[in-house]
């Protein structure tokens, strides 16, 4: 008579009763270390971009980028300029939080945190905040 080989029904229901249990303890702790990467990433983007808009500001006495366009501010942050200034930024970087990395232009106070754009930039103040959220537009 040949030996059954393979696992009983009670084997396979304490296996997935285990492998399910160890998942619902380790899943809010990935998901808690995802939302510090997010943060960590979010607030170093914004630092080096606002350092960065300092930087350009000071080589080209006193002028902000262009802001006609996306396209115009993210050329003349991202390519190599007369007298070899620049580039500042390697891109312009998505906000991890809305996943966008337009740039919105105001000129007037601050609607930042509208949601409209990854980030906004203030043509008179030269202020550059996110744009996902109010919480983060005040960082």
């Amino acid at each position: 008579m040949k030996a059954k080989v393979g696992f009983t029904l009670l084997q396979v229901t304490l296996l997935v009763a285990i492998v399910s249990t160890s998942g619902g303890i380790v899943a809010p702790g990935l998901a808690a270390s995802n939302m510090r990467a997010k943060q960590w990433s979010f607030k170093s983007d914004l630092q080096t971009i606002r350092s960065q808009l300092e930087l350009y500001k000071i080589q080209h006495s006193g002028q902000l980028p262009p802001t006609e366009s996306f396209e115009q501010f993210e050329a003349a942050l991202t390519m190599k300029c007369c007298d070899n200034m620049g580039p500042y930024l390697r891109v312009i970087p998505v906000n991890p939080f809305s996943g966008d990395k337009k740039v919105r232009f105001e000129s007037v106070q601050s609607t930042a945190g509208s949601g409209q754009a990854g980030w906004v930039f203030n043509t008179t103040t030269g202020v550059f905040q996110a744009d996902d959220s109010v919480e983060h537009a005040a960082l």
